[in-house]
């Protein structure tokens, strides 16, 4: 019923002895099977309110932080049992068992061939090919090319498909398809209002969780909004794209215009303006023509909620 640390392996298994078996690929996992859902714990007032059990949940973690010290829980938990926030990784294998499943046995078996495989891009094009498995030696082929051993990241701009693998298991292949990137890495030289801490400069950092939000601290400034982003050169100008803030619609943009400039001081007219759906999904842009520029301004005219905020978690350029 409580909490289990320091574990290396479990098993859930019928009356026939039937089922599965859960061994960590790290040092040990935290677990715990309960008969009801976190949801029916919580909703039941008392024990008679819990409902019939409809099954067994099964929690796997990597760690369970302490909840205090002290006798009573005044202070906090002793550093050993505490969860800070950095970059962890848990990784375990599932396995079939039946009743004559040598369990200590079973859990001892290199899962170097089993570990499912990722294949991941970042915006430069840098392909990463990765595993939870720590002796996997990883193989990879890109369409039209022959197969290699996977030494470092590798670029993929233009596109493809990759089929990675490991030698330890040819028959579990994972695949992924990459369409070309079209996005050019611009800078953001101005913003017409930014909140600090919520600068304009976070739409071009490729986090979604951080975002471009006008002052609202101080003061609130009033519509229109806009950010210029310098290409470094002339490019060739064939759309954009803007991801709304994700963690709420305050600030999300309605309407919008866009203007190019080769100097980014003489702005010309209007290349295009429109209204975007309201919801948080990306949106993509296409130039009715497209234009020849180092300068692009995105300039926001109404929110969709009709407040004075704008705001936007990522923004890309789209280029030849």
């Amino acid at each position: 019923m409580g909490n289990r640390e320091a574990v290396r392996w479990c098993s859930l298994q019928d009356a026939q002895g039937n089922g599965m078996q859960f061994v960590c690929m790290t040092d040990s996992m935290c677990t715990s099977a309960l008969p009801y859902s976190a949801q029916q714990l919580r909703d039941a007032k008392h024990p008679c309110d819990l409902p019939a059990s409809d099954g067994t949940y099964l929690h796997l973690d990597l760690k369970v932080n302490g909840l205090g010290g002290n006798s009573c829980g005044q202070g906090g938990p002793l550093e050993i049992d505490r969860v800070k926030g950095a970059e962890h990784n848990f990784g375990f294998i599932i396995r079939p068992v039946t009743r004559t499943t040598d369990l200590s046995t079973n859990a001892k078996v290199s899962a170097s061939g089993e570990m499912p495989i990722s294949i991941s891009r970042d915006r430069a094009g840098n392909v990463s090919i990765s595993t939870s498995a720590k002796d996997a030696k990883l193989m990879y082929q890109v369409t039209g090319q022959k197969a290699k051993p996977f030494t470092g990241k590798f670029n993929l701009k233009d596109g493809g498909t990759v089929i990675a693998w490991s030698k330890q298991n040819t028959a579990l292949k994972t695949t992924m398809t990459f369409d070309k990137i079209e996005n050019i890495p611009v800078e953001v030289i101005f913003a017409s209002s930014q909140e600090t801490g919520e600068e304009a400069s976070r739409m071009t950092d490729g986090n979604p969780s951080t975002i471009w939000h006008t002052m609202y601290s101080v003061t609130v400034a009033s519509y229109p909004h806009w950010v210029d982003f310098d290409c470094a050169e002339t490019k060739t100008i064939k759309g954009f794209t803007y991801l709304p803030r994700q963690d709420g619609p305050n600030g999300n943009i309605k309407n919008y215009e866009i203007l190019v400039s080769q100097d980014g001081k003489n702005w010309g007219n209007v290349v295009m303006s429109g209204t975007f759906a309201n919801d948080m999904k990306e949106k993509k842009v296409m130039l009715p023509t497209p234009v020849k520029a180092r300068y692009f301004r995105f300039k926001a005219l109404s929110s969709q909620n009709g407040q004075d905020f704008a705001s936007g978690a990522e923004f890309t350029i789209i280029a030849e």
